[in-house]
């Protein structure tokens, strides 16, 4: 991710914190051969005011309740300790600790355990608990645009609601699925074309994966084309560089959002190439429009240099991240001497004024 959620968009928790005191509630009352309160009883007393009239939840609490019917003591403790573990969101991501997925729990409870959960991360845009956290991180973040790819603007609250996207999937680890800290809004395309339903904990082998967490993420990932080669990639009206992106940490969790996201893959075709001849453009106007104009070579590859400055200082806004890579990349061959790319980058600037 190019930056992360503030961590105060997973405090308005209250009703995954509700469902997992339920759930413990009726497993202890169950292995203690105890009467199970009925509802809305079973709703702890400082929720129940927002919750005794959702007979959807009750109807499927009760489904869970007789799902229980010949379990024993040891099966009871197994789905807790399940439930526990897989709201450990942050821990899991950077490997301190697994968990089971549903397929591992008794099978007589797995279908109303989905049904619940599910049910319930469908509750949270009826309790206004969405939207109030996509106000709170439209406010905090810095930049309007979805951070697992830096491109896909979000709309402003009042508008149509943006994916959010189960970082463990809900198929998988439906005890999180009404937990905020495992809901994170997500671009469209990064969530129905690209993410879809992979479990973020392991690859398509099977292997356990680190992945950074959401919601702690202090310094995000910078993007470095200066391995980049020019006029070795698809021809345009002439060849395109050859991109080499690397990213900067070259960590684990940095190797699967690439992996899962498709990120290399998409800012070679959908933006670097796309754009490369638009983006030399609008550095000519640039130059154009500056004070002082840029006339010889030692003041453009200045030029080059300021622009790159320039667009890293504007973040990831209007793309500006990637601008700033692709100027210093610009500026690092003109430097050097590459007589081809002099040629070109002067053709534009002196050619346009």
């Amino acid at each position: 991710m190019y930056f992360g959620y503030p961590i105060e968009a997973t405090t308005g928790n209250w009703f995954h914190e509700c469902m997992t005191e339920v759930i413990i509630t009726i497993n202890t009352l169950r292995k203690a051969g105890q009467v199970i309160p009925e509802w809305p009883e079973i709703i702890p007393e400082h929720y129940r005011a927002s919750l005794y009239t959702r007979t959807g939840l009750k109807d499927r609490l009760k489904v869970y309740r007789e799902s229980l019917e010949g379990l024993s003591n040891v099966d009871l403790d197994h789905i807790s300790n399940a439930m526990i573990m897989q709201n450990e969101i942050s821990r899991l991501l950077s490997g301190e600790c697994n968990c089971e997925s549903i397929d591992e729990l008794p099978i007589s409870v797995r279908g109303p355990i989905i049904d619940l959960f599910t049910f319930g991360f469908k509750l949270l845009t009826d309790l206004g608990i969405r939207d109030s956290q996509y106000q709170l991180i439209y406010e905090r973040t810095p930049y309007h645009v979805c951070p697992f790819c830096g491109c896909e603007y979000f709309d402003a609250p009042k508008g149509p609601r943006e994916a959010l996207d189960h970082y463990l999937v809900e198929s998988k680890y439906p005890f999180a699925a009404a937990n905020l800290k495992n809901l994170v809004p997500m671009g469209n395309k990064c969530n129905s074309r690209y993410k879809l339903a992979q479990d973020i904990l392991y690859d398509n082998e099977g292997h356990r994966r680190h992945s950074s967490y959401p919601y702690n993420i202090v310094n995000g990932v910078q993007i470095s084309l200066l391995r980049s080669e020019p006029f070795e990639g698809t021809s345009s009206l002439f060849p395109l560089p050859r991109w080499q992106v690397d990213f900067e940490p070259a960590s684990e969790e940095v190797s699967t959002w690439d992996t899962v996201f498709h990120i290399e893959e998409r800012l070679k075709r959908d933006v670097l190439d796309s754009d490369f001849m638009s983006w030399l453009g609008e550095f000519s106007v640039w130059c154009r429009d500056s004070v002082a104009r840029p006339i010889s070579q030692e003041r453009i590859s200045e030029a080059l240099l300021r622009y790159s400055d320039s667009m890293k200082e504007n973040g990831i806004k209007d793309r500006a991240f990637l601008k700033a890579a692709v100027f210093l990349m610009l500026h690092n061959y003109y430097q050097q001497g590459n007589q081809r790319l002099i040629d070109l980058v002067n053709g534009v600037v002196i050619g346009r004024m």
